[in-house]
């Protein structure tokens, strides 16, 4: 359900092979399942490994910054390590902060 609420019925969705997404061909445009058993990790241009990589990064953070969270805070640890995923190659993300709090009212 929260795929569906969440994701475009135009998408494409990339999963490996957890029994929870099945179905998911009836719903969304396409659904390709990689099967990471018989070490397949990508087809073509689909590949699990953007999402992979944000959950290690979470992991490693939640572990080894935190040690523990809690469900009041939950969603601002994702966003914290959302951004910090999505400027991971961002080299003025710095100057982009201190001017964002330079300019908060």
């Amino acid at each position: 359900p929260i795929v569906e609420q969440s994701v475009s019925t135009d998408a494409t969705i990339v999963t490996d092979g957890f029994g929870g997404y099945a179905g998911l061909n009836k719903i969304f445009r396409e659904h390709q399942v990689l099967n990471k058993e018989k070490e397949e990790y990508a087809r073509g241009e689909y590949h699990t490994n953007t999402i992979e990589g944000f959950w290690t990064l979470l992991k490693r953070g939640i572990y080894g910054q935190y040690h523990k969270v809690s469900l009041r805070h939950l969603q601002s640890y994702l966003n914290e390590f959302t951004f910090k995923y999505n400027n991971r190659g961002n080299n003025q993300v710095f100057n982009f902060l201190i001017n964002k709090m330079a300019t908060a009212s």
